[in-house]
């Protein structure tokens, strides 16, 4: 019985996987259409976005199913209600997607702004926090995790940057505000992939050590 839960918990987590590899697929995909101002590959990216909200209802039932007929404690049970919270995250990730993709549309005939080069540092940035919050996940590293989690001020500091300077475009030349408002919005969604990225590392971090360190709750 124990061999065959080990069994089913393990199918439960190669599942998520497969999801968090649609996850980055799809934003990087956003991010390239939005760079090459590609309304068609955009279109994409709403596709793997319906695969991975199925994947999605999947998953939550298979974590209930195993918790209502193994009623696991301890480690077990931490790690069937981490995933469930990581699906819905991941999920989320995926709606940030579509949502730069549909920008693309907004700005496949608007002129480049210049000086705004930052959002794409941020959005590697970004990238390699989510992969790290995976790997982190896969490898039940928690120090990969808490290194994720210190990142998400850097991100924020580049949104910030971001939307200053979109703004002076905006007042000194308001003939580029129908190019800097789907930028402002690709920046917002970028930084709320890193919310939910380090979202992932926090919940890492109590599947492996039953600590719960969002909000502070730790100094709490």
């Amino acid at each position: 019985m124990d061999r065959h839960f080990d069994e089913e918990l393990q199918s439960v987590k190669k599942t998520l996987l497969e999801v968090a590899a649609m996850v980055e697929d799809s934003i990087m995909r956003a991010l390239d259409a939005m760079k090459r101002k590609n309304v068609k590959a955009a279109e994409k990216v709403f596709e793997i976005d319906h695969e991975i909200d199925q994947k999605e209802i999947t998953i939550e039932e298979q974590c209930i199913e195993l918790i209502a007929r193994h009623q696991p404690v301890g480690a077990d049970l931490r790690f069937l209600v981490g995933v469930i919270k990581i699906n819905n995250d991941l999920e989320r990730m995926g709606d940030h997607a579509v949502n730069i993709a549909t920008q693309v549309s907004y700005l496949a005939d608007k002129p480049r702004i210049k000086n705004v080069s930052n959002i794409w540092s941020m959005a590697r940035e970004v990238k390699e926090m989510l992969k790290m919050s995976v790997q982190s996940f896969m490898d039940n590293n928690v120090e990969k995790a808490q290194q994720v989690c210190e990142r998400d001020n850097v991100v924020d500091e580049m949104r910030d940057e971001i939307i200053r300077i979109l703004l002076t475009h905006m007042i000194e030349d308001p003939e580029k505000i129908g190019a800097a408002i789907p930028l402002l919005l690709v920046a917002k969604n970028l930084e709320r992939i890193a919310d939910l990225s380090t979202n992932i590392c926090e919940d890492v971090i109590y599947i492996a050590q039953a600590r719960v360190i969002k909000h502070h709750a730790e100094e709490k």
